[in-house]
């Protein structure tokens, strides 16, 4: 698929110039959209509908806000977008493993590890922590100790 369809189906949710070819060379992707949360549901379902993937979702603690950063990779073509996701602290995320069921385990990780909560998830607990943790791992405020 070539990357300005995806441009092309994603502009009308996330809104003009937020999405734009990338260098693939460069970043390993071919597009890169800007979203905000509430937008996530009806991206991941235009994303489907274009035969992608989610191969990836993540998050970055900026200290001041967080970044959710989802990849997304063609079945049928080599064609990676990348969707960065800016998130003010206690601010949630809309889930999206309704769309796409694989994300369950991934946004279960980010909540356990950074502490992010998935709106409307279905089974939203630590995965590898002990479910009374009270402390999220990633986070750069985070002192092990021993």
């Amino acid at each position: 698929m070539p990357a300005q369809t995806v441009i092309d189906q994603l502009t009308p949710i996330v809104g003009p110039e937020k999405a734009a070819v990338v260098d693939y060379a460069a970043t390993g992707c071919h597009v890169r959209v800007e979203a905000q949360p509430e937008q996530m549901p009806a991206l991941a379902a235009a994303m489907l509908a274009q035969k992608f993937f989610l191969e990836s979702l993540t998050a970055l603690d900026l200290q001041e806000s967080f970044e959710v950063v989802y990849h997304f990779a063609s079945y049928e073509e080599l064609c990676r977008t990348v969707v960065h996701v800016p998130l003010p602290v206690g601010t949630e995320v809309p889930t999206i493993s309704s769309i796409y069921p694989g994300a369950d385990w991934f946004e279960r990780e980010v909540f356990e590890m950074f502490g992010i909560i998935f709106s409307g998830h279905p089974n939203l607990k630590n995965l590898i922590l002990p479910e009374d943790a009270d402390f999220h791992p990633l986070l750069k405020d985070f002192v092990a100790s021993s």
